[in-house]
């Protein structure tokens, strides 16, 4: 009687390792969230600085910075798992624009909490 002997690997050859995450592509990655949220704040400045008690010039800042806000979510979501699943090199610029949008979310709050304080106390 003979033993048998299944083979290695029955499916054939594997896959190839997917390439490293690379710290250089991550920090891109946080760089560019980062610059999406600052872009969705800096124009808003200038209104809420020039802003007359009673405007609506406020009102309107706020929820323009908000759907931008919503814009950049989903922008950073979409494309850092779409780069994070894919088998390329640019796999760390999906993980950083993942962190950089985390990390911008902790920060647009304290500037946003400022700038409120700062069109409150111009009145």
């Amino acid at each position: 009687m003979s033993v048998y002997y299944p083979p290695s690997n029955p499916t054939g050859p594997g896959r190839p390792p997917k390439p490293p995450i690379t710290p250089g592509w991550v920090f891109a990655g946080i760089g560019l969230a980062m610059l999406g949220h600052l872009l969705t704040i800096v124009p808003a400045i200038p209104v809420l600085a020039a802003s007359t008690p009673g405007g609506d010039a406020v009102g309107t800042a706020v929820i323009v910075m908000l759907i931008a806000q919503v814009v950049v979510f989903l922008g950073c979501l979409v494309a850092g798992i779409v780069l994070l699943a894919g088998e390329r090199v640019s796999r760390g610029l999906g993980l950083g624009l993942l962190i950089g949008w985390a990390v911008g979310v902790l920060v647009v709050p304290v500037v946003g909490f400022g700038l409120c304080v700062q069109a409150i106390s111009s009145y």
